[in-house]
């Protein structure tokens, strides 16, 4: 029996905004660096932020620090970074409603954030879209201290939650992610495409629907 759903954010709830908007690109242009070397330069830099190391301003910063752009340590470009990033968010609200929908049908259910993402940016996120209230407990990277597919994010989660895995179902687009949890016990439903979400997330909690890793 399911007791717990541990769900992700990016590519589930929301666009994933590195990959699928050209948030990047705009903030190579505005500073004047390679597009293709920042996108590699955040994919490298990315568990420095999204573990609550480091803001994600400052990550940011130090990897523009070499353009020809203006300096992006003021409270003006600050601005700027936080608009341009929540410029390009879009929220799947199907999906929105697919949780809420399964909250009210099933309320001994444990509804688990489990995102890799910055704190200030998961935050504005939440003001805006208002993700947190879907979830009983927030375990996002940042609150963790950990990044998937570590193991070590899902078995504190695992321990936070006081669940099993054989009693978890995780929810990813990331099919790395997926793997580590199948490799703990954990059932999992692979969101391909954001419309996966509301047409099998009922099936897969009742258990209707075999692991969906590829």
């Amino acid at each position: 029996m399911i007791r717990a759903l541990f769900v992700d954010a990016g590519g589930v709830l929301y666009n994933n905004i590195n990959e699928e908007t050209d948030f990047l690109d705009r903030v190579a242009d505005r500073y004047g660096v390679d597009r293709p070397e920042l996108a590699r330069r955040v994919e490298a830099s990315a568990p420095r932020y999204e573990s609550g190391a480091c803001h994600v301003h400052q990550v940011l910063r130090t990897l523009v620090a070499d353009g020809a752009g203006p300096p992006a340590d003021t409270h003006e470009e600050a601005r700027w970074l936080d608009r341009a990033y929540l410029g390009s968010v879009r929220a799947h609200r199907d999906n929105f409603r697919a949780l809420r929908r399964l909250r009210q049908e099933r309320p001994g259910l444990t509804t688990v954030l489990t995102n890799n993402e910055a704190e200030h940016w998961d935050r504005m996120k939440d003001a805006a879209y208002g993700h947190f209230a879907l979830f009983d407990a927030l375990y996002s990277s940042w609150r963790v201290g950990r990044v998937k597919p570590e193991l070590s994010f899902f078995t504190e989660a695992l321990r936070g939650c006081r669940v099993a895995a054989a009693e978890t179902l995780l929810v990813d687009d990331r099919v790395t992610v997926l793997r580590v949890g199948a490799e703990l016990g954990m059932h999992t439903l692979h969101v391909s495409t954001p419309e996966v979400l509301a047409e099998r997330l009922g099936p897969a909690i009742r258990g209707d629907v075999l692991p969906s890793i590829p």
